[in-house]
């Protein structure tokens, strides 16, 4: 790891609150290392073994020397989720124009930021993902009779002919009101 990269990751272990990450760490009983991952020199720990402040430091240590060495710009160890954004990737934002058909000119705009590392400790999380087709009238706001016709045929197409009756009795009501 670079001295640069090394100097951010103390930066990021000296300033967390590790007396409130040790008391969540306790009440939920975490060990160290314990993620269904293996990554090179973490040592493992169970909870019963007793985990110090200095465990849980060494893991996130460790977690942050492997999301840099292997460039991850995401990942997800445990309690600890972590976003690393490297100076080196540099972002470069292309754009072709033509003039007078003849040539191609490139004009060429480079964003340079500085590595930034984030770290987030989150010991109970839930993901949900849903369905979130919305269908529009022309006025841009949802639809009844569309949305009613998406139920209606989800129904046929999962073969619930008295729920898509019904939704047909509803669409007919709403037709009539139209």
């Amino acid at each position: 790891m670079e001295k640069q990269h090394q100097k951010i990751v103390k930066t990021i272990i000296k300033n967390l609150d590790w007396d409130s990450i040790s008391r969540i760490h306790d009440s939920f009983k975490y060990g160290v290392g314990q993620s269904n991952q293996v990554l090179p020199g973490m040592k493992r720990k169970d909870f019963s073994q007793g985990i110090t402040k200095k465990d849980i430091q060494d893991e996130l240590t460790v977690v942050l020397q492997y999301v840099i060495d292997n460039d991850f710009q995401t990942y997800i160890y445990g309690p600890w989720i972590i976003s690393w954004y490297n100076q080196e990737w540099g972002e470069k934002i292309v754009q072709e124009t033509k003039s007078n058909g003849e040539e191609d000119i490139q004009i060429e705009i480079e964003v340079d930021q500085d590595s930034k590392l984030e770290v987030a400790y989150a010991p109970q999380r839930i993901c949900v993902t849903m369905d979130t087709e919305i269908f529009s009238d022309s006025t841009g706001s949802v639809s009844e009779s569309t949305t009613l016709q998406k139920m209606l045929d989800k129904a046929i197409s999962q073969e619930k002919y008295e729920i898509a009756q019904k939704i047909q009795e509803i669409l007919k009501l709403t037709e009539i009101d139209s």
